[in-house]
């Protein structure tokens, strides 16, 4: 079972990440909520693939 301490982490981990793909695209300075939607859905099912 996952402590409190693993959870935020994990979320903090997952922010981390998304902050990154974002500032990957340089082309791409806005992001609709629909494109961030989506790239939270391609995160998580990259992740679950692990």
């Amino acid at each position: 079972m996952e402590t409190e301490a693993e959870r935020q982490d994990a979320r903090k981990a997952m922010a981390y990440d998304l902050q990154k793909i974002i500032s990957k695209d340089t082309a791409h300075e806005t992001y609709t909520k629909e494109e961030i939607k989506e790239l939270i859905d391609q995160y998580l099912e990259t992740a679950n693939q692990k």
